[in-house]
């Protein structure tokens, strides 16, 4: 018998499933996963990437198959199955088992959305590894005086790099380059 955590607002399961717990937030998702290591955490993605990321087991995921930014965030997350949020409970049994068993698992439309992802240029391809570092921070929410501390430079020179990086991508600003950034997945969803 399969066992899962059901967290956030996820189609039933069918029978052959075994909830173990069920979480409202991503917190106590990943508390109910500690508890109860289940074979699979079964996730609404608009709980965050980062519950995936912190799981410890293989997860599958729903969300609108039309968000990008969701289903990069989720893959770098290492979401391991992905389905349409109106999936029916005989898909999300089978997505389930072979989830369990080791295997990804795209549901209709999002397979075709990430073989386009994938053979898309390359996002934000004229930035250094330090261009995207700090454009990552940048974008994820950190402060210029945080990221200086972290990267070991000054506050000015992160100001000064981001006006670059903002030039580099044609954008015509901070807010617009941040944009794009989480727009091309480098910042956490």
């Amino acid at each position: 018998m399969t066992t899962v955590v059901l967290a956030g607002d996820c189609p039933p399961v069918a029978t052959g499933i075994t909830v173990v717990a069920e979480a409202g937030t991503g917190a106590e998702a990943l508390d109910a996963v500690r508890r109860h290591r289940p074979d699979v955490l079964v996730l609404d993605l608009a709980l965050g990437a980062g519950v995936a990321a912190g799981a410890g087991v293989p997860v599958l995921v729903f969300t609108e198959p039309d968000d990008d930014v969701a289903i990069t965030g989720a893959l770098r997350a290492g979401v391991r199955g992905y389905l349409p949020a109106d999936a029916d409970p005989a898909d999300v049994a089978r997505a389930v088992h072979n989830v369990a068993a080791g295997a990804v698992v795209f549901g209709d439309g999002i397979a075709d959305r990430i073989t386009r992802l994938l053979l898309s240029p390359a996002p934000l391809p004229d930035l250094s590894p330090r261009d995207r570092e700090i454009l990552a921070l940048a974008a994820g929410g950190v402060a210029d005086a945080v990221i200086a501390r972290r990267l070991g430079i000054a506050p000015k020179t992160v100001r000064n790099r981001v006006s670059v990086i903002s030039v580099k991508l044609g954008a015509r600003g901070r807010a617009e380059a941040i944009t794009l950034a989480r727009t091309a997945g480098l910042a956490p969803v």
